[in-house]
């Protein structure tokens, strides 16, 4: 299936990491694929401000919302 990697070479793929703003409920969507570091936060003690989901994907991901408020992942 095309996105979803089962390897361990994250090097070579690009990471998108969710982060929700619980005062305003906002989503907020942080791509990284420059090499830079990513920190996962420790299962069962996630901090307000840390990724509440995230995956790394070799293909190109566009987020949208639907009409009736469901967001929306097409690989490109």
């Amino acid at each position: 299936m095309a996105g979803f990697y089962s390897g361990t070479d994250l090097a070579t793929q690009t990471f998108y990491g969710f982060r929700l703003d619980n005062a305003t409920g906002d989503l907020n969507v942080e791509i990284i694929n420059d090499g830079s570091e990513v920190h996962i936060p420790q299962e069962g003690a996630i901090e307000a401000d840390e990724y509440k989901a995230w995956v790394w994907s070799r293909d190109t991901l566009r987020f949208q919302w639907t009409d009736n408020g469901h967001l929306l992942v097409k690989f490109l």
